[in-house]
């Protein structure tokens, strides 16, 4: 059934790329040491994910963001009040950075 494979897939790259555009839609400013940051939560979401799971596409990374999403909600955290610089903030950065080879640009405010 590979047409299932794709259209999962198809679905978690549209969720990661409505999410990167919501986290980078409230970025304010650009702090110089924002993109190190996201480079080492990306690094650790890496890490997990090949420890876990021994792999990292579209729908593990989907996924593992919204884990993180729904974690963070039980403790009070909204995408919608979120600061720049805080860790889930700076963890799902980091996810959907993962989505493509390229390197997740911050915007240069």
């Amino acid at each position: 059934m590979a047409w299932m494979r794709i259209v999962r897939d198809a679905s978690a790259r549209l969720e990661l790329a409505m999410l990167r555009g919501d986290l980078l839609s409230r970025m304010k400013s650009y702090e110089p040491g924002l993109q190190a940051a996201v480079d080492q939560h990306a690094a650790a979401v890496r890490d997990i994910l090949g420890l876990t799971i021994g792999s990292a596409g579209p729908v593990e990374l989907a996924a593992y963001a919204q884990g993180v999403r729904d974690a963070a909600a039980e403790h009070g955290w909204s995408l919608e009040h979120s600061s720049e610089s805080d860790w889930v903030t700076l963890r799902l950065l980091a996810t959907v950075s993962l989505t493509s080879a390229d390197t997740l640009e911050l915007p240069q405010l």
